[in-house]
Formats: C-alpha cells, structure tokens, sequence
C-alpha cells in the first residue's frame, strides 16, 4: 500500500490579523469545530488530530507593517515547530 500524498497548505502573507490566521489553520488544517483558537489548542489539534501528511508553507516575513501581529505570528510557528515534532504528518516550510 502506498503512502498518502503530502498536501500543501500555503498560508498567506495577507492574513491581517491573529484570529484570520487561526480561522485559516482551522479550515485549511480541518480542526475540529471545537478548535479554541489558542496556542494550547493549537498544538493539541496540530498534535493529534492531523492524520494525513501536510506541509504548511509559512511566510518568511509578514509585511502587514503591525508589530504585534508580527510578534503572535512567530508564536503562532513556534507552537507548529514544536507540534510537528510531535507529529510526522505535519511538516513545516518557510517561504518569502
């Protein structure tokens, strides 16, 4: 049986805000609607409830000129760095 093909999620640079960005992990992700939108849920849906194999694009640089959208986007890819540690079906990829 072959493995399942890997999907790319790209997620984009024009995202304005911390909650579009977690509404797009959510949809794009297939989260559970339950999904809190918190670092804490986010690892924990990233962790478990992944189960085919997905490489998330991440922007290199968010140019939305808000430093704390900045600041909650790295957060954002720490938590998802950590998760896909944890889990062999996520795979992380910065792009410009």
């Amino acid at each position: 049986m072959s493995e399942p093909e890997q999907r790319r999620v790209v997620v984009p640079k024009s995202l304005q805000s911390v909650e579009e960005i977690y509404a797009f992990l959510g949809q794009h992700l297939a989260f559970p609607s339950y999904f809190g939108c918190n670092l804490d849920a986010l690892y924990d849906c990233a962790t478990s409830d992944i189960s085919q194999p997905v490489c998330l694009v991440w922007p290199r640089n968010w140019e939305c000129g808000n430093p704390y959208l900045y600041l909650s986007a790295m957060r954002l890819l720490g938590v998802l760095m950590d998760a896909a540690q944890e889990n062999p079906n996520l795979k992380l990829e910065l792009a410009d």
